[in-house]
């Protein structure tokens, strides 16, 4: 199976995976995927970069699960290399055996000075959809997702999810963010004032989504924050759905972009 290479500007698919072993034929890189149980009682493995990069590999293999759902959710080859999404066929188990990383998808969270300050877990456990794990005395309150790709300082566009932000970037908007769910608060919202001169915030249609519209207009009203736009899909749907049914065209035009 050839891959553009994850390890540098391939436009050739010049990347060969085949029986766990990988090489390319641009940059030469060569090597064995080795995976094994691993049990640890810190948090201190799930931030190996060289792990995340062995997911990232793994994660590109014939038959993976999470490619297939990948694909089913239309993200492609550029968006998941873009965001070094991540799967790892190993079992990890912290001090009191809650989190599990085997068969996961894996999303690295990057701050806004380009380091890496936790994961994200997607299950396919409907109780509980992501697990979101950081490093210790890292403010996790304040994460925003992407902050690290999003280079315009004219503005950003704010979603909630994971798959919101991946399905904006496939559809070539690049300047968007993602607060990893619907928890705003003065501080998130200063910390994207000051990189982004215009903020538009777009939460799902549900009664969540509805809540945190009203928590930013009242933030913005009490502090005169002019360039703070916000505003809620329709019932039922969140960026990546409405994207999918309508276009990112229609999308932009009824955030008011």
């Amino acid at each position: 199976m050839n891959f553009l290479c994850p390890f540098h500007l391939d436009k050739n698919s010049s990347f060969s995976l085949k029986n766990n072993k990988y090489y390319c034929y641009g940059c030469k890189l060569k090597g064995k995927l080795k995976f094994e149980n691993i049990k640890m009682n810190k948090f201190e493995f799930y931030f190996n970069k060289e792990i995340l990069l062995k997911a990232k590999i793994f994660l590109i293999k014939k038959k993976n699960f999470w490619l297939n759902y990948l694909y089913i959710r239309n993200i492609d080859f550029k968006t998941l290399f873009h965001y070094n999404l991540g799967c790892i066929d190993i079992h990890l188990k912290t001090k009191n055996n809650i989190y599990f990383v085997k068969n996961k998808l894996i999303f690295p969270i990057i701050d806004e000075f380009g380091l890496l300050c936790g994961i994200g877990l997607k299950t396919n456990n409907f109780k509980s959809k992501y697990i979101n794990i950081y490093k210790k005395n890292f403010d996790n309150k304040n994460v925003i997702y992407g902050i690290n790709e999003c280079f315009d300082r004219y503005y950003t566009i704010v979603v909630e999810g994971y798959f919101d932000l991946l399905t904006l970037y496939k559809n070539n908007i690049y300047n968007a963010t993602s607060i990893l769910g619907c928890n705003i608060n003065y501080k998130k919202i200063l910390k994207l004032l000051l990189k982004y001169n215009n903020i538009y915030f777009c939460f799902d249609g549900d009664l969540a989504g509805y809540i945190s519209v009203l928590k930013i207009k009242k933030i913005k009203q009490k502090y005169n924050i002019k360039n703070l736009n916000c505003i809620n899909l329709p019932l039922g749907d969140d960026p990546d759905s409405y994207i999918n049914k309508y276009g990112v065209e229609n999308f932009l035009k009824f955030i008011d972009i």
